[in-house]
């Protein structure tokens, strides 16, 4: 920003009635205008990432730098090598747009002050040298709308007020997370803050490489489509949305004003994760007990795992509400198992004197042995 500033006035030069700084005038215009694309091209990351993006900046410096030396040894090829840039800038526009139609919203909003300032700008700059080297157009009209070019340093201004609002936001972060205690909670206070309404948190078990969500699943963190991970000091791995990469200390910031909160909500994943695999394995071993020893549980060889559990829970005494939170089900999900099990252990809906469900933990009960 502060070289093309200096080369917008590098112009002046060519009001000298002398042939040096004519020529430095001249060829600031071209390296202005290709200032102008780079940072169209490059924005808001400020480097190019792809082939493309790489081909586009060095065609507008080329075009700039050496048509001008070959537009001074062969004056016929100015007119020419003027028309290049045209179709050039409407490369750079086209690059501009797909860049908006296929970004992710956090991506979108740190492009928002390019798609407004961007295209404008490069149109301007497409009249300006169809007016100056191709003598279309009227040069007053023209010279009001070089004050499009403005539009660029307000773009830049633009990002970089979003970027510190964002980080005065960490501050807001730590309060609200003081208050916090679920990792479902930590996620969305997470989430608000860096501006990602996708961000995920993956829990690291101790001593292990592995990770959990917050329910205790196992996940894989991604390492591409478009998603970055950012680890915590073996607490947490915050898993967002690549664009966020422009600025790190945002990120580092939000994590380690989340980090205590993130603790807690590690050691509840750690522990979900261990009811979990407990669960699982005596759920599996209940059921090969009862389909290994068919004559002294017939009554219950029907039941599927999951059904088995639901019994187990209801002979400890819980409500469908009870038994859904310990199953991480709905209740809706806990009745359907409830009514599936009336079914197979034959227990009709029909009486009003007897209660289906104490004949269903009397019959698993004796299955058991249990008196």
């Amino acid at each position: 920003m502060v070289l093309s500033g200096l080369v917008w006035f590098c112009r002046d030069f060519a009001y000298w009635e002398a042939d040096a700084p004519t020529r430095i005038g001249e060829l600031s215009l071209n390296v202005f205008l290709a200032l102008i694309a780079h940072q169209v091209v490059v924005f808001p990351y400020g480097v190019t990432r792809s082939k493309r993006e790489r081909a586009l900046v060095g065609c507008a410096y080329t075009l700039a730098l050496g048509g001008y030396l070959i537009s001074e040894v062969f004056p016929s090829t100015n007119d020419p090598l003027a028309a290049l840039a045209i179709p050039l800038i409407v490369a750079i526009i086209f690059v501009v747009v797909q860049r908006w139609l296929t970004a992710t919203p956090p991506e979108r909003r740190a492009l928002q002050p390019l798609v407004w300032a961007g295209p404008p700008v490069l149109v301007v700059a497409a009249v300006s040298v169809a007016n100056d080297y191709l003598d279309v157009g009227t040069s007053s009209a023209v010279d009001w709308l070089k004050l499009t070019y403005v539009g660029i340093p307000i773009a830049f201004l633009a990002g970089v007020l979003r970027t510190a609002l964002q980080r005065a936001a960490v501050g807001g972060l730590i309060v609200e997370l003081s208050e916090v205690a679920s990792a479902a909670e930590v996620r969305d206070a997470l989430a608000r803050t860096l501006g990602d309404p996708s961000l995920e948190l993956a829990f690291r078990l101790p001593g292990k490489t592995r990770y959990v969500d917050s329910n205790g699943k196992p996940v894989t963190l991604p390492k591409e489509n478009g998603r970055a991970v950012t680890e915590l000091e073996g607490v947490a791995a915050l898993v967002y949305d690549s664009s966020l990469l422009e600025d790190p200390v945002l990120i580092r910031s939000a994590g380690a004003a989340a980090r205590l909160a993130l603790e807690n909500a590690r050691l509840q994943a750690e522990l979900r994760a261990q009811l979990e695999r407990r669960r699982e394995s005596e759920g599996a071993q209940l059921r090969v007990d009862f389909v290994t020893a068919p004559k002294e549980h017939d009554s219950l060889a029907g039941l599927t795992t999951r059904e088995l559990e639901v019994l187990a829970l209801l002979a400890e005494g819980r409500t469908d509400r009870g038994i859904a939170q310990a199953l991480y089900v709905t209740p809706k999900t806990v009745e359907a198992h409830v009514r599936s099990i009336f079914r197979k252990l034959d227990l009709p809906a029909g009486s009003t004197t007897e209660n289906r469900r104490v004949h269903a933990v009397l019959t698993f009960l004796r299955a058991r042995g249990d008196r």
